[in-house]
């Protein structure tokens, strides 16, 4: 068992970078009129609103738009990812010529497991959230 789970994470995953480009693309041009848009049109988070407890991926929606209307600080409070979202994205468009990547499995279990650490640390310490 123990031996599969390191073979599991040495693995390397192929992403393809037409479709991130297009999702990257949507995802900086929503943040740059979502201030506009006199409505929340995003849901809320089903785990924090079933248990309360924030999950990874909370507060990147409003961290994306605070990175891309340029208020850094505001967005690495609210998601540190945020910031790695916009700063990946724009590579990723820079990069056009790049197909595809490979990338090691672990890799995505860190970057989730220390956005949890500080949604976590956040609600711990009774920051907003």
């Amino acid at each position: 068992m123990e031996m599969r789970v390191r073979e599991a994470l040495a693995d390397n995953t192929s992403v393809d970078l037409t479709q991130l480009r297009w999702i990257g693309g949507a995802m900086l041009g929503v943040a740059a009129v979502r201030p506009l848009v006199p409505f929340e049109f995003v849901p809320p988070c089903p785990l924090r609103t079933l248990t309360g407890i924030p999950c990874p991926l909370c507060g990147m929606t409003r961290g994306v738009t605070a990175a891309v209307h340029l208020e850094l600080g505001k967005a690495v409070f609210l998601n540190p990812g945020s910031i790695v979202a916009v700063v990946l994205t724009i590579l990723i468009l820079l990069a056009w010529r790049t197909k595809r990547v490979k990338i090691p499995v672990w890799v995505f279990f860190v970057v989730l497991g220390l956005m949890w650490s500080w949604e976590l640390f956040k609600y711990a310490t009774g920051r907003a959230l």
